[in-house]
């Protein structure tokens, strides 16, 4: 990769040395294998909570996944920042700009203050209110309204942490980013050992406790972050040289369509779980699981885009529209052959990735033909997602949201309704219209990339 990084801009196309398609794939590859392996310790972290505090009881559970789903759409006011900084450093490293390449990290993490603060204090307060509107259990509101007011907490560390995840694979140093996420899924572990439990003489909080260790780690990584920068690139701006109001406001109008589908894509996919529950209590698990495939396979393909959009981003920079389209298409070639061999096992044996899951033989007999449906399509679907992230950080994000949220929206949804609690069919046909809005979806961002608009937007 270094060969690409040292390419001058001030060549002319014609005489830049060419680069070679594996020569790309592994320029690719490095970027994408360390946020694939953040992104795998976040849900990783996830998954601890949930572990340590399914020993508390169900209801225990129940609470604490109801309040990470409520906060994960709240946490979309901010998840912006991320795509517009990458998208920014990266097209200013390729146009060798003179200006301090911290600012737009700088400008990222004072948006996040602005937002986060207020947005923290507003959902904090009105945190009972909300879980009473989604939780009709007495005993699951008593735990999930302090654990939401915890998560709420930490509203502010999480913008800053997409702000710091833009720069780090901005620049292309994503392993930078990994090992603060690796080191604050170690740091949450242990405190979930102390504060759900009680141990080291810290009190017993039971599931408030996860969302202390989380937040608590959210924090430690911001710092570590902000010491990082400080000491490594401390000429370069950070916290030092002021951004101006211009560069605020395009990153805010960048990440802003982003935000927008995020939170609908997200409560979207509530709404379809919820039909799919109204179809029956099997296929509601089943479609649980099957959720949960997708989100694993979908690491690796939001980290080829975030990887192709540095990519992309620096080379029209430079100049190279040529070049920043191949690195766009091979992003994507590495994503349908490297997801569509990930998700084979799931496509030949179904049943041996469903009993790790599932012990129901219905339910297991229900989910069969739609896990290898989700196996078999899911490198075709990363496509969606390769070019998705890819042109959110050149600035054609608002293209992107119109179409997350008519065809999720004005067309998926209305479709699930109709198929199953209206027509009362099952699972199988529910996901064969989940295929379908996933293949429309993948088509119409494509497109974008072909129609070529995004090489003359200006960031």
């Amino acid at each position: 990769m270094s060969q690409v990084q040292t390419i001058p801009a001030s060549l002319p196309i014609q005489s830049r040395p060419l680069i070679s398609t594996s020569e790309r794939m592994t320029a690719i590859s490095r970027l994408a294998l360390p946020i694939s392996l953040a992104q795998g310790s976040t849900l990783l972290m996830g998954l601890i909570d949930l572990a340590m505090v399914g020993r508390l009881g169900n209801k225990a559970v129940a609470a604490l996944g109801l309040a990470v789903f409520s906060n994960s759409l709240i946490l979309a006011s901010v998840e912006g920042l991320a795509s517009s900084i990458r998208g920014i450093v990266a097209r200013r490293r390729g146009e060798r700009s003179t200006e301090p390449r911290c600012l737009p990290l700088t400008a990222g993490l004072l948006i996040a203050l602005v937002v986060g603060i207020p947005l923290a204090a507003i959902c904090f307060l009105l945190s009972p209110f909300f879980f009473s509107l989604i939780s009709s259990d007495p005993d699951i509101t008593k735990i999930g309204i302090p654990l939401l007011r915890t998560l709420n907490l930490g509203i502010v560390a999480v913008g800053m942490q997409y702000a710091f995840s833009g720069y780090w694979t901005g620049i292309e140093k994503p392993r930078v980013y990994m090992s603060v996420v690796l080191l604050m899924t170690c740091l949450n572990t242990f405190l979930n050992y102390i504060f759900i439990f009680g141990h080291f003489g810290a009190p017993a909080l039971g599931a408030t406790g996860s969302a202390i260790s989380t937040v608590l780690s959210l924090y430690v990584g911001v710092i570590i972050h902000c010491l990082i920068v400080h000491f490594r690139f401390r000429n370069d701006g950070f916290l030092s040289a002021k951004p101006e109001r211009v560069l605020v406001m395009r990153i805010v109008r960048l990440g802003l369509p982003i935000n927008i589908a995020a939170f609908f894509f997200a409560s979207g996919y509530v709404v379809f779980l919820r039909m799919v529950g109204q179809v029956g209590t099997a296929e509601l698990a089943a479609a649980n699981v099957l959720v949960r495939v997708t989100m694993v396979l979908s690491i690796l393909a939001t980290s080829l885009g975030r990887a192709s959009a540095t990519l992309v981003s620096r080379t029209v920079g430079e100049g190279d529209l040529e070049g920043a389209t191949q690195w766009g298409w091979t992003a994507g070639k590495l994503g349908v052959i490297g997801i569509t061999a990930l998700g084979l096992p799931m496509l030949l044996f179904p049943k041996v990735f469903l009993s790790i899951f599932l012990s129901d033989p219905h339910t297991m007999s229900i989910a069969n033909i739609p896990l290898r449906l989700e196996a078999a399509t899911a490198g075709i679907f990363s496509l969606m997602y390769i070019f998705g992230y890819t042109l959110n950080s050149l600035g054609d994000g608002k293209r992107i949201m119109i179409i997350s949220l008519t065809t999720q929206w004005l067309l998926f949804l209305p479709i699930v309704w109709f198929v199953g609690p209206y027509l009362h069919y099952g699972l199988l046909q529910l996901w064969f219209v989940q295929v379908a809005y996933s293949l429309l979806a993948t088509v119409l961002i494509s497109g974008l990339w072909i129609d070529g608009r995004w090489k003359t937007i200006k960031i």
